[in-house]
């Protein structure tokens, strides 16, 4: 009998709310192309900031600095919580230093990009919702290679197949691309109390439920 991984793991994604802190990235650090390739070590930090900065100046209003934060769907991490995800396997990602620039100019040292340079393709065709299509697209046989993914159900054949020490965080390859982690991952995020971050079960997740 297939194994139910969809209880096995979770999606890591923003924790919304009015005083959600939204980020970018610096262009120096854009332009590093991080998130496609492993950087080096040694090399600077990737530097982010408020993206609504100037608008919460405008309206005298400061986002509180969480645990965790987002670019787009990678999480940003802070040392508490890298402290522990550091003595994992982590395949095809590595806990690369980030900076966060508040809203003063002041640089806050403590975070950590989970930078993937890999996805992992493990969502199954037939038992994940999924936008329709019509006859006609289905034609082509790349139609799914970008197609939207409701509801994810992971495909057990997939998995079965790599030892579990090599996937407890991954980046999947279909969708949005969200963050996938083991409820081994998962408990060091419950453990701390990890702000910042919405922790949801796949067998739970539906898109956007989180908003």
């Amino acid at each position: 009998m297939p194994k139910n991984y969809n209880e096995e793991y979770y999606i890591l994604l923003t924790d919304y709310n009015e005083n959600t802190l939204y980020t970018m990235p610096l262009e120096r650090s854009a332009t590093r192309h991080f998130g496609i390739k492993k950087l080096n070590w040694g090399d600077e930090p990737l530097f982010f900031e408020n993206c609504y900065k100037e608008r919460d100046a405008l309206n005298n209003f400061t986002r509180p600095i969480t645990d965790v934060f987002f670019d787009a769907t990678v999480p940003i991490i802070n040392s508490k919580i890298r402290d522990k995800l550091k003595f994992l396997y982590l395949k095809d990602m590595q806990l690369y230093p980030a900076v966060f620039i508040n809203d003063e100019g002041a640089y806050i040292e403590d975070y950590w990009y989970m930078n993937f340079w890999q996805e992992l393709d493990c969502w199954d065709r037939e038992k994940s919702k999924i936008e329709t299509f019509t006859a006609e697209e289905m034609l082509d046989p790349d139609y799914l290679e970008d197609c939207e993914i409701y509801k994810y159900h992971l495909d057990s054949e997939v998995l079965d197949n790599i030892p579990e020490e090599e996937r407890l965080i991954f980046k999947q390859a279909g969708g949005v691309k969200y963050i996938f982690v083991h409820q081994t991952v998962a408990d060091i995020f419950f453990e701390e109390k990890a702000t910042g971050v919405n922790l949801v079960k796949v067998s739970d997740f539906e898109e956007g439920m989180q908003f």
